[in-house]
């Protein structure tokens, strides 16, 4: 049986925006096996994929299991050159990716991707389909869900309304002031929500502090307790996702939750969560940046996000 491969992004939100192209690959080639090679959150979220073989861990690459795999093709969506250059040294007989970074020299077909466009970056994923004259049919998001992990977060759901707010993320470019966050949420308990927070155990002080400066107390803290996949089944319990930027507001996005988000530096019309969502923005002229973490503005894409702001924006939203 034929064989290809997919040499995937590794953030969670990257992630879950290339399973609709995994989907349409699968679509195209029928019985051909898909396997995929990433790394980190990747990893968790691909293995759940019905529609992937194996996934393997870039961090621990077998070239020669690899290789006697005979992949017929290789698309690689990771915009990196080790990326291509993987795709090169385990033999795929086509290659196809995006260009730049002297990528070119080790694919067979370059596919344009042009960060000035204003274009999503699903749909950059699925370029990489239509440069190999593959039809799209349905561009939607999806996320698998572990039923064993819904079972064991059942002890922290609520009856009441429930939101999960996404406080951290990977880079400190998208920092929000705990005080703020303290505000909004104390405005959703408010309207009938229960509030949670979820991630990893070294956010868990951030949110402690944020809980401490709460006035209402229908909150759950459990950063550093819930696994990724018992988060992913936490979210699909979730009425609203609401945060900073991240791979958990597309997460709730793939599961069909509502999502407001606050986008500082980032380009929306890149990242922004698709589906029922509220994108919230200071609006100010220098976003989205090209180096965000050299900032000469202190920030002020965030900063000047006032919880009022975004009291406003959820009024209107919810």
């Amino acid at each position: 049986m034929s064989k290809i491969i997919v040499i995937a992004p590794q953030f969670v939100g990257d992630s879950i925006l290339a399973i609709p192209f995994l989907r349409e690959l699968k679509k195209h080639c029928g019985r051909t096996e898909i396997d995929v090679l990433t790394k980190n959150a990747g990893c968790l979220i691909f293995s759940k994929c019905r529609y992937v073989s194996e996934v393997f861990d870039i961090n621990h690459i077998d070239y020669k299991k690899l290789c006697s795999n005979k992949y017929e093709k290789a698309y690689v969506l990771k915009r990196s050159l080790s990326a291509a250059l993987i795709a090169f040294l385990i033999g795929a007989k086509k290659r196809i990716g995006f260009g730049g970074q002297f990528r070119e020299i080790f694919l067979t077909k370059v596919v344009n991707y042009n960060k000035e466009e204003k274009k999503h970056e699903l749909q950059h994923f699925m370029d990489v389909l239509k440069a190999d004259y593959i039809e799209i049919t349905d561009e939607s998001l999806e996320l698998f869900v572990d039923s064993e992990a819904v079972k064991s977060i059942q002890n922290y759901l609520t009856e009441r309304k429930k939101v999960l707010v996404v406080a951290c993320s990977s880079t400190h470019v998208k920092d929000w002031e705990a005080d703020r966050f303290a505000a909004v949420s104390d405005f959703l308990i408010q309207k009938g929500y229960t509030v949670y927070f979820a991630g990893l155990e070294r956010e868990k002080a951030y949110c402690d502090n944020i809980v401490d400066l709460m006035k209402e107390k229908a909150v759950k803290n459990l950063c550093g307790v819930l696994s990724f996949d018992e988060i992913t089944a936490l979210i699909s319990k979730m009425d609203l996702i609401f945060g900073v930027d991240s791979g958990f507001c597309h997460a709730g996005a793939a599961l069909g939750k509502k999502v407001a988000v606050m986008f500082g530096s980032t380009s929306l019309y890149q990242w922004a969560p698709l589906g029922d969502s509220c994108v919230i923005t200071a609006g100010v002229e220098c976003a989205p940046c090209k180096k965000p973490k050299k900032c000469r503005s202190n920030f002020i894409c965030m900063k000047n996000i006032s919880s009022e702001m975004v009291i406003s924006k959820l009024e209107k939203f919810l």
